[in-house]
């Protein structure tokens, strides 16, 4: 069977991107049986997965992006005999040449637009529909964001497969006190701060991060740092502006995006990992931080629960009261943020990239037998 993978998300940051290289890393371990052809929307990526055919199909402004997927991608597939398309990020062309399959991680961009700029409202109004109603088969990651497109788009709960999302080998790595202390002075850290990895953008919920942050050290809960980590992504003005006039700008660090090879050790100098997201289709950092042993404090919200389970603390992301007394317990309890984080580490063994790419793989291959009867 020959699979093509739409891997333009490369280019991008975030969730996405590490799903779709996640994904692709563990398929070109397990699968050798199918043939791959990955599409990407920039030369620069080519080499990145040399055991698969790798072609550059270029499109990034939304116009461009739009002609790429419904008439280069589709073109593409033809020429090149595909028995089947995954679309990795809730988007796939209006017609194909073979069964598809999609992934929508969530439909935050339609049930919550306002935190997504007007260019990308109009982009995934019109793709994520197309995508859900088209697709020969959707895959998701919670059952929360299962729900949701059943709700939303009618579609039958058996067209619909929940596949939980792994993490970067990379985690597992022991602790190694002298590269942290390299990474320390590079990014200007101290020896021990409270932590947060993620696009920097309104559902991320930072307001009530800064806001949270700003209490506990005025009442003397901590004296720790607030390190963020992460690009800025968009609508981040009003944050600076209130960490500014809280005069925070020397407590509140910013390392701007971090490379996958530091993050992990940037991880281990976290006293407390919080991530206050309104809604997510999964929830990586969390996972991640979980992994290296990291106490977390996160939403009660859409799928985090799913991932955390009973190894974190879930609060509502709406309530400053509750998210200042998730993380007064463990910056105030030791031992309790010890608890936290041996149970997260075992709990986060659950989820590996490998079972995300055999639960595909076998959606692939009951997708293609199924258009083949």
């Amino acid at each position: 069977m020959k699979i093509a993978i739409d891997a333009s998300t490369i280019s991008t940051q975030g969730g996405p991107r590490a799903y779709v290289l996640g994904l692709l890393d563990a398929l070109g371990q397990i699968d050798r049986e199918n043939d791959y052809v990955v599409f990407y929307n920039d030369p620069i990526h080519l080499g990145r997965f040399p055991w698969a055919r790798e072609i550059v199909l270029p499109g990034k402004s939304p116009l461009h992006r739009l002609w790429r997927e419904h008439v280069a991608l589709p073109l593409a597939c033809r020429r090149e005999g595909v028995d089947l398309l995954h679309g990795p990020k809730s988007a796939l062309p209006l017609w194909s040449p073979c069964p598809t399959l999609v992934t929508l991680h969530d439909l935050i961009p339609i049930t919550h637009p306002e935190t997504e700029t007007r260019a990308a409202q109009l982009y995934w109004r019109l793709q994520i529909p197309i995508a859900a109603r088209r697709a020969s088969f959707i895959i998701t990651d919670s059952e929360h964001a299962r729900q949701e497109i059943v709700d939303m788009f009618a579609v039958p709960a058996e067209r619909i497969a929940v596949t939980m999302l792994g993490y970067p080998p990379s985690m597992n790595e022991p602790p190694d006190p002298l590269r942290f202390a390299e990474l320390r002075q590079r990014y200007g850290l101290p020896e021990s701060y409270i932590l947060y990895v993620g696009t920097i953008q309104p559902r991320k919920n930072l307001d009530m991060l800064i806001e949270a942050y700003a209490r506990l050290r005025g009442e003397g809960s901590t004296t720790q740092k607030l390190v963020i980590v992460g690009r800025k992504g968009w609508l981040y003005d009003k944050l600076f502006a209130r960490i500014s006039a809280l005069g925070l700008e020397d407590e509140v660090l910013f390392t701007g995006f971090v490379p996958d090879e530091d993050l992990p050790h940037l991880y281990d100098g976290a006293c407390l990992f919080v991530y206050l997201s309104f809604f997510e289709g999964f929830g990586l950092p969390p996972l991640e931080a979980m992994a290296r042993g990291i106490a977390v404090v996160t939403s009660n919200t859409t799928s985090l629960p799913e991932v955390v389970g009973d190894t974190g603390i879930t609060v509502s992301p709406n309530s400053l009261d509750q998210v200042m007394a998730g993380m007064r317990r463990v910056l105030t309890d030791a031992e309790l943020a010890k608890q936290l984080g041996q149970a997260g580490k075992v709990r986060a063994r659950q989820f590996s990239w490998e079972r995300t790419a055999r639960e595909t793989l076998a959606l692939y291959r009951l997708v293609a037998g199924v258009a083949r009867r």
